[in-house]
């Protein structure tokens, strides 16, 4: 009814916005508590997780702990500033974090997927990425042509974070055309221009039944799906990782996952480890399937929570760790982001050490540079939670400094991301 009109006048605004994750609104693959007491589990009502904590921040390096960080890097070429100036330096610095373990998250292209993966080689060397899908041979003439012509008219010189607004804006009805296969081909890479994106997906072949496309998804129909059906997230550690596995998540435009891997460092013992970027609540957006973000969300954690009691049996130590979208209130400054589905989390068992800790700060916050530093509030959606651990932990945020860059001809302050990261410290209880 409304779905190529729908697609064709807001996929790419939805790319620019999936790609973010907060709203301002009220082997290497492919390549505590002070006293040591168990951390007290929360009920529903607290929202918060409780757990006693370690207020001394970042503690010394011990072989009797284990550090657990997340971070989105908002490396959404085509959407937000600065992406290949602040690329490099990220990467450095998040590099440099004292993790034993880290979760990323929008790290859509293969290129700085490559480069994490070789700053980290010596201190994080076993990783786990899904492939994403396949990125070329998507598009014919009759699709490509219309819209080059357009961007080549009504956008030209426009690059990155500029190009898509306005083709949105000018070259809508020329996008109607475009299959999904086409939209995931074109945008595998938004570095690249129109004309040049248009001649690297023409399909010169038929595809093969054996073609490496990304997984069906819940329904099983064919959705267009940002850069390439690439997921943008990872695990990184210097434990060997026992088991692997993943599951590919009902979402919108962008491909959503969980990936869960069973470690065993000697410091902490065996813990099940999930990592994963639910989708946003984008009000105002419309929804491509004529749905409801709050939905797709909502979706996301039925099949993550199943997910996590099939992978650990309802036993065990489990991590939950990203970017999660939902997350509690914490006077002054820090707004809940839809603290019904951050309470269901909440009631299956988990707890969130940093939220507790008197010093939490937002982790997506208004002041942001990267946002253009407006505002004093913010929200605190990225999170380490822990189920059935036994043990201290304490959290601390990470790459929450700016960084100068220069852009074109002039130096500008930026933060390296428009999110800032976490570090959970976990510290098992003395026998």
């Amino acid at each position: 009814m409304a779905s190529a009109l729908l697609r064709s006048a807001t996929i790419l605004g939805l790319l620019a916005l999936s790609a973010c994750s907060g709203e301002k609104s009220p082997g290497r693959e492919g390549a505590g508590a002070p006293d040591g007491s168990v951390a007290p589990r929360a009920s529903a009502a607290d929202g918060e997780g409780r757990a006693r904590v370690d207020r001394a921040g970042v503690a010394p390096e011990s072989p009797s702990t284990f550090r657990v960080a997340t971070f989105n890097g908002g490396l959404a070429m085509g959407v937000l500033k600065y992406v290949d100036e602040r690329a490099d330096p990220l990467i450095r610095e998040l590099a440099a974090q004292p993790a034993d373990l880290l979760c990323v998250q929008e790290f859509w292209l293969e290129e700085h997927w490559q480069k994490l993966v070789a700053s980290t080689a010596s201190t994080l060397p076993n990783t786990f990425r899904l492939p994403p899908g396949q990125g070329d041979g998507g598009c014919t003439h009759e699709e490509t042509d219309p819209l080059v012509a357009c961007a080549a008219d009504r956008c030209a010189g426009l690059t990155q974070h500029a190009l898509l607004p306005c083709l949105l804006q000018s070259c809508s009805a020329k996008l109607t055309s475009l299959s999904p296969e086409c939209f995931n081909c074109l945008s595998a890479n938004p570095r690249k221009g129109p004309d040049e994106l248009a001649r690297a997906c023409l399909r010169t072949q038929a595809k093969s039944a054996a073609g490496a496309r990304p997984p069906a998804r819940a329904g099983g129909a064919a959705i267009p799906e940002a850069y390439s059906g690439a997921a943008g997230t990872a695990i990184l550690t210097n434990a060997e990782i026992l088991e692997r596995d993943a599951l590919v998540l009902p979402s919108a435009i962008d491909r959503r996952a969980v990936l869960y891997t069973r470690i065993s460092p000697p410091s902490v013992g065996e813990l099940h480890v999930f990592c994963t970027h639910l989708t946003a609540n984008m009000e105002g957006v419309p929804h491509p399937r004529n749905a409801s973000w709050l939905k797709d969300q909502s979706a996301q954690l039925d099949a993550l929570l199943a997910y996590v009691d099939q992978k650990t049996g309802g036993r065990g130590t489990a991590l939950l760790v990203g970017d999660l979208n939902t997350g509690p209130a914490k006077a002054p400054s820090i707004s809940a982001r839809l603290p019904a589905h951050y309470g269901r989390l909440i009631e299956r068992g988990f707890v969130n050490p940093y939220a507790s800790q008197e010093d939490a700060k937002c982790t997506y916050c208004f002041d942001n540079p990267l946002d253009g530093g407006r505002g004093t509030r913010g929200t605190l959606i990225d999170h380490v939670l822990l189920r059935g651990f036994e043990g201290g932990a304490s959290g601390a945020q990470i790459m929450r400094d700016s960084l100068t860059i220069e852009a074109g001809k002039k130096k500008v302050k930026s933060g390296f991301s428009d999110h800032y990261g976490l570090l959970v410290t976990l510290s098992r209880r003395a026998s």
